[in-house]
């Protein structure tokens, strides 16, 4: 199958594209050209050969866009900016119109130009389950029907994005990712441990595998059962934690690994 992937090298983007092309798909790829992109973007072309192609190009970019979208087969939409983890200038929360543009006005821009294709492909959404809001004084689990109750930019998108997915009219699935934290700590990502300093200690996290998560979606593109179905991923029971808990279990590392 003819996979378009949006923000291909990011965290996610990265262990989906990886499990799109296990999986014997052919993988266009479309992200922002950075130096560190184009590195990822040599690496696993020198690996899969002519299975996977670069378009670079914004969000905002109806031709852009256009260029990616066309031929394909099936859509996963990763590409987002995400709270202080930003690799373009901006921030989230410092400039959410800045973000909405990418965010909401370019999924309806993929959306569209995936409607104008001759056969409507697949087209599968990351979400998060950011959209749920605040939830320490309710009864986990958490399900695909509660209510969504965003408070910040962030997850407002999410909710608008859904909601263009949903009346896309093309097949579509939406997966709500818990916490799917990077494999490696890098310069960037120590951004993300920062801004998790920001929550309540009576938080509840689930974290999942991002190798899981790019399982998830490779899976979701050919899949018939999840079509028209909004799924959570998360990583079960032994992976679901309080923020308390978290923080003393680094903090418990950070003084073990200074004593040494």
């Amino acid at each position: 199958m003819k996979v378009l992937l949006t923000g291909a090298f990011g965290n996610i983007g990265g262990h989906t594209l990886a499990a799109l092309l296990e999986a014997g798909h052919h993988v266009r790829c479309f992200d922002i050209t950075t130096k560190a992109n184009r590195r990822a973007a040599r690496r696993v072309v020198r690996h899969y050969g002519d299975r996977v192609t670069m378009v670079w190009g914004d969000l905002r970019s109806r031709e852009d866009v256009a260029r990616a979208v066309a031929g394909q087969e099936a859509i996963v939409h990763l590409a987002f900016i995400i709270p202080k983890q930003s690799c373009v200038a901006g921030d989230i929360d410092a400039d959410p119109e800045w973000a909405r543009r990418i965010n909401v006005e370019g999924t309806r821009h993929l959306i569209e130009e995936a409607r104008r294709l001759p056969q409507a492909p697949r087209f599968v959404f990351a979400s998060s389950v950011a959209v749920y809001g605040p939830t320490a004084h309710l009864a986990p689990p958490r399900r695909a029907s509660d209510p969504v109750n965003p408070v910040d930019a962030y997850g407002r998108h999410k909710v608008a994005c859904e909601q263009l997915v949903r009346s896309s009219g093309l097949p579509w699935s939406v997966l709500r990712l818990g916490a799917a934290l990077p494999l490696r700590i890098t310069n960037l990502w120590r951004q993300t441990w920062r801004a998790m300093f920001d929550l309540p200690l009576d938080t509840r996290i689930e974290f999942v595998d991002p190798r899981d998560v790019g399982l998830a979606f490779a899976r979701a593109v050919s899949e018939r059962s999840v079509l028209g179905k909004t799924l959570l991923i998360g990583g079960g029971e032994r992976c679901q934690l309080a923020y308390h808990e978290l923080v003393r279990a680094v903090l418990g590392a950070v003084l073990y690994r200074l004593a040494r």
